[in-house]
């Protein structure tokens, strides 16, 4: 499993440093999918991930359960809603794949929303 994970992580990775620079493209959610990753298939990956400057604190401060910055949070929100929006109406054609992506919505957003925010 190392290696799946390894490549989870990896992708992750990707798309958390995308979202640095693309609005709407959420940051924090894939770089803990990616630290959680490279926690169960690369010591070296890891280390790197939650020591990194920019990285690192977002990763320890929801680990300790401080939750995200509250900038973070309001992108996160607004990156959710408008991709879930996006797959019920334009995307899932089937009430069933629509009630799937409601439902995962409706988790997640809620989820996302009770995060405490981290103060800096």
């Amino acid at each position: 499993m190392r290696p799946v994970y390894f490549l989870l992580g990896m992708i992750s990775l990707t798309a958390g440093v995308v979202g640095v620079v693309l609005p709407l493209i959420p940051t924090t959610g894939p770089l803990l999918l990616a630290a959680f990753c490279f926690a169960r298939s690369s010591n070296r990956f890891h280390d790197w991930l939650t020591t990194h400057r920019k990285f690192g604190p977002l990763i320890a401060d929801f680990r300790a359960g401080l939750g995200i910055p509250l900038i973070t949070k309001v992108w996160a929100l607004t990156a959710m809603v408008a991709a879930f929006t996006i797959g019920t109406v334009l995307v899932a054609t089937h009430w069933i794949a629509r009630a799937v992506v409601v439902a995962v919505g409706v988790w997640a957003i809620t989820y996302v929303a009770g995060l405490p925010i981290a103060r800096r």
